[in-house]
């Protein structure tokens, strides 16, 4: 009797230890920690990056909102693809791969630019 009660105990741990894959909990708008930045994941694959720039000559500048869109894709559970249009007809959407971990509201993405060696990693909270 005290097996079958340890291995339910362990089935109902197991159980309630799992969450949502990232490809699935990643949708949504998200704000970069310390930043004004946000970034929306969409179902259908779009990412909107949405942040301040500040534009003008001194003493009259005025700070407006610009929005990059961008592609992601997920190649398993944790680990996205994320594909970056530059505006530039002269250089192709840059793929960036990520690692990503959600963990309820907050979610970390470590990735590297392309031809760097070195990852940065960036630290999110879910407004949405």
């Amino acid at each position: 009797m005290s097996i079958t009660v340890l291995a339910g105990g362990c089935a109902v741990f197991i159980l309630s230890s799992c969450s949502k894959k990232a490809s699935a909990a990643i949708v949504g708008k998200w704000q970069l920690r310390s930043q004004k930045d946000t970034v929306e994941f969409r179902k259908d694959g779009t990412v909107i990056n949405s942040h301040d720039v500040t534009a003008g000559p001194p003493g009259n500048t005025r700070v407006f909102k610009e929005e990059t869109t961008s592609q992601y894709t997920f190649t398993d559970g944790n680990h996205m693809n994320l594909q970056i249009n530059t505006g530039d007809t002269n250089h192709p959407a840059v793929t960036i791969h990520c690692e990503v971990h959600i963990h309820g509201d907050t979610m970390d993405v470590t990735m590297a630019a392309p031809g760097e060696s070195r990852q940065h990693k960036l630290n999110f909270k879910r407004l949405d």
